[in-house]
């Protein structure tokens, strides 16, 4: 049970290897291209880029294995990644991963992304669905245009970014019968107040997806990447 030293590079790389080896012992024909959604808690924001670049070296290890098995040249649709600062983790870890994966064909899943802007912030939303139809994932990111964090007014951004999910909920496709179960928003908590977005996500989220409302999770974190505010992930099954 001890962590292995060498910083954040080398837990990155050990704790993705075990990763992909509890996917296998829970199936055997199951690696790291099965996933189909991750969250990745580092404690420091200097550790957001080398916790992305390690996740992208490993799905390239994974799609050369496979490559040389099948002599496919398609490109697999990976799982959608959220990386987020907080301010410790059990036995002072610097990073941790918590991931589904589906057993499913990765070549023919589903993929789709839109962004708009909304009162001075950007929404960017992408969707990955397996490909058997049984379950997605759809990530909704709200980022900040202007520098200014100061009287934002955030009812229209909110509205527009629950709008925007609802349109990702219905460009599933029409054998996939999996509804939202947990809407899970990691938020700055510097920048917003949690009652207040608590009481916006809830009300949009009644008025767009009504009996299909998923379980609202708020989590406060210290950073997020680049300018990005709020970064919801949410699993469909």
């Amino acid at each position: 049970m001890q962590l292995v030293s060498g910083g954040i590079h080398r837990e990155a790389g050990v704790s993705l290897r075990h990763v992909e080896r509890v996917l296998q012992a829970m199936s055997q024909k199951t690696a790291l291209h099965h996933i189909i959604t991750a969250s990745c808690y580092v404690t420091d924001s200097k550790s957001i880029p080398i916790a992305r670049s390690m996740w992208q070296k490993k799905l390239r290890e994974c799609k050369k294995v496979e490559d040389s098995e099948m002599h496919n040249d398609e490109t697999p649709i990976c799982g959608l990644l959220a990386v987020v600062v907080i301010s410790h983790l059990p036995r002072d870890a610097a990073i941790e991963w918590h991931v589904v994966a589906a057993v499913d064909d990765p070549l023919q899943r589903k993929h789709f992304a839109m962004k708009m802007l909304s009162e001075g912030f950007q929404i960017e939303c992408e969707s990955v669905e397996s490909s058997s139809a049984s379950c997605a994932s759809i990530s909704v990111r709200l980022s900040l245009i202007s520098p200014s964090t100061s009287h934002l007014d955030l009812d229209g951004p909110l509205h527009d970014l629950v709008a925007m999910f609802k349109q990702a909920v219905d460009k599933l496709s029409e054998d996939c019968s999996a509804s939202p179960l947990s809407f899970r928003a990691f938020f700055k908590e510097d920048v917003f107040d949690a009652e207040t977005l608590q009481k916006g996500l809830q009300e949009y989220l009644e008025k767009y997806l009504e009996e299909k409302t998923p379980a609202l999770i708020l989590v406060p974190v210290l950073d997020l990447p680049g300018k990005d505010v709020i970064h919801i992930t949410c699993w469909l099954s």
